[in-house]
């Protein structure tokens, strides 16, 4: 699991609600955002926290030529290519794997997916217009950054993709731009950003993030199968159980035991503060995460659904909440006695938000443990805090004990203050000040 996650498949990230959470649990979020993109529409929560702490990585579609797509793609749709496979760029590649598509199920798509059976044209003129022109919402845009005019000019030639060219007047300046659109079908569209997020988050070594609720969630190595199993079965854009990225999935479930249900109504400067302070904290419980792959390697084989998930809920029982239960009896033991309730948890359906939606594999919305419903009050003399630092190092899990603390309710957070100022011995002059938990 990578520490910097990459959202697709849009540039302007979703609402603030999600991007918090995401804040606190990714340490940097990138997007792809090609050259000559004027559509930026980024929220002030977003603007401070890119500004504060660089956590928008601006991501560029820069090819390497990483062997990517299975060569037998290769050999089938550019024979003549096939010994010259690794001199392929990726972008080639992916094109490789789409002509290949096309080849095999094009007859399949065409009815589904194509422009003249749902109605939409293109559209070619040098008319002005006030205003963007709106698209047909069966359609999606995808930016001509973003896919080669060669694999365009192919999906546009079978009558899967339409191009708007026209001449817009921006209303703040009076500028005519020229708008150059190409646009899809919303499934067509949303595999193809699924496979072009994929390639470019393995080659920058991300995480591929979305809150979109297709398959292309589940994103681990496209192949023509795949996107066919995807795009043409009785219930397009059902997600298949073999896609299911299970470490994505416990990282959702361990998140939701801590993120409060009226995250929207947290300040952007709370989430900042907590995460200047927190830190090191996440990057440790990061690490961890990554340590468990291996197991949920072996919980990915197990073939029944409903075992499969009863095996995830007890991982995540024994892996954070018993953690939890335990540093709280500990921290009991210090004196320094948990609150129960200051806290209402949130069970963040995950919008995919944090990896992959829940409901893919038949997880919990929710788990829940003694130990998951509590905000720790600090309230002993000023000694027991350096006891309680080291209580919450003793395990990863830890960091979700102290975002608790961090975005407790401004009261709660007010009284803890007033409780360790009350407690704590007076500080002679020249002696410096107790750091903060």
């Amino acid at each position: 699991m990578s520490d910097v996650a990459l959202y697709f498949p849009y540039v302007n990230l979703p609402g603030d609600t999600w991007v918090k959470a995401a804040a606190l649990h990714w340490p940097q979020l990138g997007r792809i955002r090609p050259n000559g993109y004027y559509g930026l529409r980024d929220s002030d929560t977003v603007k401070r926290l890119r500004d504060e702490f660089d956590f928008i990585v601006e991501v560029r579609t820069l090819f390497t030529h990483k062997s990517w797509v299975d060569d037998d793609v290769v050999a089938r749709v550019r024979p003549d290519r096939r010994r010259e496979y690794q001199g392929m760029n990726i972008a080639e590649q992916i094109d490789a794997l789409f002509y290949d598509f096309l080849d095999t199920y094009k007859d399949e798509l065409i009815p589904r997916y194509g422009a003249e059976a749902l109605g939409v044209e293109s559209l070619d003129t040098w008319d002005v217009y006030d205003d963007l022109l709106p698209l047909d919402p069966q359609f999606e845009e995808v930016h001509p950054g973003k896919m080669s005019r060669g694999l365009a000019q192919e999906l546009a030639r079978v009558g899967l993709l339409v191009s708007r060219d026209y001449q817009w007047r921006r209303a703040s300046d009076g500028k005519i731009l020229h708008i150059g659109e190409l646009a899809m079908h919303r499934r067509l569209a949303g595999v193809y950003l699924a496979v072009l997020a994929d390639v470019v988050a393995r080659e920058n070594r991300m995480t591929p993030l979305t809150d979109q609720p297709m398959a292309c969630a589940g994103t681990s190595g496209w192949t023509v199968e795949a996107m066919a199993q995807i795009l043409l079965a009785d219930e397009a854009g059902t997600a298949t159980e073999e896609q299911a990225n299970y470490s994505q999935v416990f990282a959702v479930l361990a998140l939701q035991t801590v993120v409060p249900r009226d995250l929207a109504e947290v300040p952007v400067e709370r989430i900042i503060e907590a995460r200047r302070r927190l830190l090191p904290e996440l990057m440790a419980y990061r690490a961890f995460l990554d340590s468990l792959t291996p197991d949920f390697v072996e919980i990915s084989k197990v073939p029944d659904p409903e075992v499969r998930a009863a095996k995830l809920r007890n991982h995540v029982e024994r892996q954070i909440a018993q953690p939890i239960e335990t540093m709280e009896r500990e921290l009991g033991r210090l004196g320094l006695q948990p609150v129960r309730a200051v806290l209402s948890l949130q069970t963040l359906a995950p919008p995919a938000a944090l990896g992959l939606l829940a409901d893919v594999v038949h997880a919990p919305s929710l788990v829940t443990g003694a130990g998951m419903v509590a905000g720790c009050l600090v309230g002993a003399a000023s000694s027991a805090l350096d006891q309680r630092r080291q209580v919450l190092a003793g395990h990863p899990a830890g960091y979700l004990l102290s975002l608790r603390h961090e975005l407790s309710p401004s009261d709660t957070v007010a009284q803890i203050r007033s409780a360790v100022r009350r407690a704590a011995p007076q500080r002679r002059r020249g002696q410096r000040p107790l750091d903060r938990p």
